[in-house]
């Protein structure tokens, strides 16, 4: 029963991340309502919101875009190259869910049953440092979130978030769940 309650955790946990590899993790607001979003992909600007002006976007992953909106900021080399690394951390981590899952179903004589624990132990690692290159980096890297305060979003930080808890909680249940084996 917990193996299976863990196991439905670690699915949600890969869907998760998987949803929030291209969401807007984060939004800044100017002082003139000038609207940014943070994505592990790039930045939208919405600009105004009523001059009725298609939104600017800027993509490091794959790179395309108006570079005004993607300029470094003075100083921000390195939060550039931890935001950068946000995208495939989020990757990573959903592709270590799904072996997850396939280690904690599948029953291969080989494979001691804690490889599964283990994997499954590094997702809300992964979660951490996908959360915090975002959070902490942005506004270091990126010249047009100098000054702004950085207010998280629901599609996509509030996923891996939520990513982060349900794979601990699938941590967990599958060690209880070996325990209760044992007894």
């Amino acid at each position: 029963m917990l193996e299976g309650v863990a196991l439905l955790l670690l699915a949600l946990s890969a869907l998760l991340f998987q949803r929030s590899a291209t969401a807007p993790w984060v939004e800044a607001r100017g002082a003139d309502s000038r609207r940014i979003q943070v994505s592990p992909i790039g930045l939208i600007d919405f600009g105004l919101g009523t001059s009725g002006t298609a939104p600017t976007q800027c993509r490091w992953w794959p790179k395309l875009g108006s570079e005004e909106l993607c300029a470094q900021a003075p100083g921000g080399a390195r939060a550039m190259t931890s935001l950068r690394r946000v995208y495939p951390l989020v990757v990573i981590a959903l592709w270590t869910a799904v072996l997850a899952i396939f280690l904690t179903a599948l029953r291969i004589p080989h494979v001691p049953r804690a490889a599964g624990v283990a994997v499954a132990a590094t997702l809300p690692i992964l979660a951490m440092f996908a959360m915090r290159g975002v959070w902490v980096s942005s506004s270091e890297a990126l010249a047009v979130l100098a000054g702004l305060p950085l207010h998280p979003l629901a599609a996509g930080f509030g996923s891996v978030v939520a990513a982060a808890v349900c794979s601990a909680a699938a941590t967990v249940l599958l060690i209880l769940s070996g325990r209760l084996r044992r007894v």
